[in-house]
């Protein structure tokens, strides 16, 4: 019973990962983080990896969202365009780099990008 507990708290914050995602453009892979890390963190021998399907889980909810965004003409493919490769360029930066950053570094890291940018959406 416990495991289809956990299932379903899982299950859950990917949806509530997927509509916060969806609405804001942030924030899906920060509720997974958090997730992860709660629930099923044992499963992770290396926590670094706790960060990695998070965002991994991610992916198909973006794709989705973009394409139905596209598809209402929401999208600013100039905008998209000039974007897309140096995040692309970041992502390969960040997947080369994560391996040899201290898990202690990424926990902090993360909480302070999470406060800012809490601060920082109240400001604005």
């Amino acid at each position: 019973m416990k495991e289809k507990l956990k299932n379903g708290m899982l299950a859950l914050s990917a949806v509530a990962a997927g509509v916060t995602n969806s609405l804001i453009g942030a924030g899906g892979g920060i509720i997974l983080s958090f997730t992860l890390g709660k629930l099923i963190s044992d499963k992770f021998p290396d926590k670094r990896n706790i960060y990695v399907n998070s965002q991994a889980a991610m992916i198909p909810g973006c794709a989705l969202s973009c394409m139905l965004y596209a598809s209402r003409g929401m999208i600013d493919v100039g905008g998209f365009s000039f974007l897309a490769i140096p995040a692309a360029i970041g992502g390969f930066i960040g997947s080369l780099m994560l391996p040899k950053i201290r898990v202690g570094w990424i926990k902090s890291a993360f909480a302070l990008l999470v406060v800012w940018s809490g601060i920082r959406m109240l400001m604005t």
